[in-house]
């Protein structure tokens, strides 16, 4: 089963898209990063809009590549890559040990997780928390 709404805005947020109000917006809200508008369903999308490819939406600043990207996460796949970080920080044998800080922070979770499930391993995995934490 595909990654459900609420996983998907999860994603999003987690991915650092900013929620907007939008009346225009499903359910009134879009996720937008550095201009570019978040894809919840590309089909829907192109009906509402009345555009026939990506190449429209994408002159219409979405974010295409990031909905094919992301689209055959399922709700289960970002879960588990989370819960394996987790468990990474909890072991004494993975450059993420001890890390504690990282469970506070649901959205780092959450990227880290998707970062995972591209097939980035642990080493790059707390690089990218590292970097994140000097912000």
């Amino acid at each position: 089963m595909k990654m459900d709404y609420f996983k998907n805005i999860e994603l999003a947020l987690s991915l650092g898209f900013e929620e907007v109000i939008d009346e225009n917006a499903y359910r009134g809200k879009c996720y937008i990063k550095n201009n570019i508008i978040w894809i919840h369903n590309i089909e829907a999308l192109k009906e509402k809009l009345s555009v026939c490819n990506d190449r429209e939406l994408r002159s219409l600043n979405y974010d295409v590549d990031s909905y094919y990207k992301y689209i055959e996460f399922s709700n289960d796949m970002v879960d588990h890559q989370i819960e394996k970080i987790k468990a990474s920080i909890m072991s004494s044998d993975s450059v993420l040990s001890g890390r504690h800080e990282l469970l506070a922070e649901p959205s780092l979770l959450q990227t880290m997780g998707s970062l995972a499930e591209e097939g980035f391993d642990e080493e790059i995995l707390a690089d990218y928390a590292h970097q994140m934490s000097k912000r």
